[in-house]
């Protein structure tokens, strides 16, 4: 299940086709609700606040551009790269949490949801 559609990507991001994104929503759901150690779907996201709603929704829906982005490197066993003068690292832009490497930006976003503390 994902936590956000079509139109709530083209909404906030709108940079990708239909047929390429839906299932890095689906994928990045999964990954938003890991970042909140399985909150989301323990609670039901219809369970949750208005506010948190839209702020999951942003999140999958950066967390699916970066996916769009950097889909073939996340998966690599490597955290850098570096041939040359050109080197790449994801060690700035995203965290792993909960085995999902999750974009800092969809982090900022479920940091204000209060689901992912680890205190809860």
């Amino acid at each position: 299940m994902s936590y956000a559609t079509y139109q709530d990507y083209k909404f906030y991001n709108g940079q990708e086709d239909q047929l390429v994104i839906d299932p890095l929503l689906d994928e990045a759901s999964i990954h938003i609700n890991k970042a909140c150690y399985g909150r989301i779907e323990g609670s039901g996201f219809d369970n949750l606040t208005t506010y948190q709603q839209g702020l999951i929704k942003r999140a999958v829906c950066t967390q699916a551009d970066f996916m769009s982005v950097y889909g073939e490197f996340i998966d690599s066993p490597m955290s850098g790269f570096s041939a040359g003068s050109i080197s790449m690292s994801f060690k700035d832009s995203a965290k792993s949490v909960g085995g999902a490497l999750v974009s800092n930006k969809a982090l900022s976003y479920l940091d204000s949801t209060g689901l992912t503390s680890r205190r809860l």
